[in-house]
């Protein structure tokens, strides 16, 4: 009889054990899958003007198309439209909070399917400070481009900016995280994009791009430059003009 109670005792201490286990596994889980998209505090400008204060940018010509190099993080510039065929190239410099800037996204690519190949437009993150989400948004958007779904991304940002826009800590993240899977159709990776979103790599190419936007004295969003001349959005048209007429 008492083999027979040990026996049961120790069933039930291998189920207790058993049970405590699996959730000690669910809650690994979870804290794991909550991990890639904490750490909302990490997204500020501050953390991105530290890198540029500390960082000497001279050798670059904002009016240029910079390649990969280790300032900007290895990552390469974002545009729209097809560089190699391009005979002027728009400088944009834009914040994803920005609702002006949002309302020239869709005039932007519409201007470049117009010129049918002569334009192309290269977009700078520029940060302005007090924007909510601003900074994870531009780190979502450089982590979406490492996969190769920035534009579709952009787009959706932009276009959904009014939800994200109010959105507290994580949500925010979170948010991002969903639209990235809808940019990419759900064939991306989510746990690199969340894990890319906080790398170095990215705050250094939000810096850099930050540091174009200084070198060429910005003042505000979006801002156009084009053959190293500030254009306003109502001019971009005629300019582009002009400039292809010569």
């Amino acid at each position: 009889m008492i083999k027979r109670i040990l026996a049961i005792l120790g069933v039930v201490a291998g189920l207790g054990l058993l049970v405590a286990a699996s959730v000690l596994i669910v809650n690994n889980q979870s804290t794991g899958s909550s991990s890639t998209t904490s750490d909302s505090s990490r997204y500020t400008t501050e953390s991105i003007l530290g890198i540029v204060e500390t960082t000497d940018y001279s050798e670059f010509n904002p009016d240029s198309i910079i390649a990969p190099n280790a300032l900007n993080g290895d990552l390469p510039e974002r545009f729209i439209g097809d560089l190699s065929t391009a005979s002027v190239v728009i400088y944009e410099y834009a914040d994803y909070a920005c609702s002006h800037c949002a309302e020239m996204n869709t005039a932007l690519k519409k201007l470049v399917d117009d010129y049918g190949g002569k334009v192309a437009v290269v977009f700078r993150g520029y940060l302005l400070n007090g924007y909510p989400n601003n900074v994870a948004a531009a780190s979502a958007a450089s982590a979406a481009a490492i996969q190769g779904y920035w534009e579709k991304f952009k787009n959706l940002v932009f276009s959904d900016q009014a939800t994200w826009f109010y959105l507290k800590g994580d949500k925010a993240i979170t948010h991002f995280g969903e639209l990235f899977v809808e940019a990419s159709d759900g064939k991306g990776d989510l746990d690199k994009f969340y894990e890319d979103m906080k790398s170095n790599s990215v705050a250094r190419k939000l810096a850099f791009d930050f540091a174009m936007g200084e070198a060429i004295e910005l003042t505000g969003t979006p801002t156009f430059r084009i053959n190293g001349e500030k254009v306003t959005a109502p001019d971009l048209q005629s300019t582009i003009d002009a400039a292809l007429a010569k």
